[in-house]
């Protein structure tokens, strides 16, 4: 259970720094992991939003990532 939990949050954030990132659409962004349903990345990025507001910790690590994919 929460290692999936862990596999899940990991998995949503990289969708969030997807769509950050890139001008990738909802649906391309899906096929890239592994098929999935637009409506299931935009819930990811959403809830990665309200996780970066309310998180401080959680705000520096996604920060760090993206730091260290623009090098």
């Amino acid at each position: 259970e929460k290692r999936l939990k862990a596999f899940v949050q990991a998995r949503q954030i990289a969708v969030w720094l997807c769509r950050d990132m890139t001008s990738a659409s909802y649906p391309d962004i899906g096929a890239r992991f592994g098929g999935k349903d637009h409506s299931t990345v935009i819930h990811a990025a959403k809830k990665i939003d309200k996780q970066l507001l309310d998180d401080p910790s959680l705000a520096k690590t996604v920060e760090e990532l993206k730091e260290l994919i623009q090098r």
